[in-house]
């Protein structure tokens, strides 16, 4: 069975977008349930900043992450984004979501200048079998 290139592609897309909508799905679920945590006045920074600091520590323990010297400016880089995506720090948000967009453009731009060349289906038919020269060609 013979399945071309768009196929493929076309299969792999959808599967894709259904990965795309069901993290979605996910991300807004996620949004809700800790919006509800936060609003009900037993989350603060510091529970944020300690699960943080355990969540690295089990990371580190299974080799997940590499145990390094920047260990704590990470902890702080995370419990301030985790802090201010749940109060809503909009402006934040906005600031990373375009810096994001910045950078996917740029993979994006980087991929389409390389070039990827792919042969017809049909080939290796049109490739001619080479002959063995005539005084010789097998090798004892």
């Amino acid at each position: 069975m013979q399945i071309s290139l768009e196929q493929i592609l076309s299969v792999l897309m959808g599967k894709v977008e259904a990965l795309e909508a069901a993290l979605d799905d996910l991300r807004l679920r996620n949004n809700i349930i800790l919006r509800l945590v936060k609003n009900s006045g037993e989350l603060d920074r510091e529970m944020i900043q300690e699960a943080v600091k355990e969540e690295l520590e089990v990371s580190k323990k299974a080799g997940l992450i590499e145990d390094n010297k920047e260990t704590l400016s990470t902890i702080d880089s995370l419990t301030d984004s985790i802090y201010k995506w749940l109060t809503g720090d909009v402006e934040d948000i906005k600031a990373k979501m375009d810096e994001y967009r910045k950078k996917m453009e740029e993979v994006m731009k980087e991929q389409e200048s390389k070039v990827i060349d792919v042969a017809p289906p049909d080939f290796v038919k049109k490739l001619e079998p080479k002959e063995p020269k005539k005084n010789g060609g097998i090798i004892l």
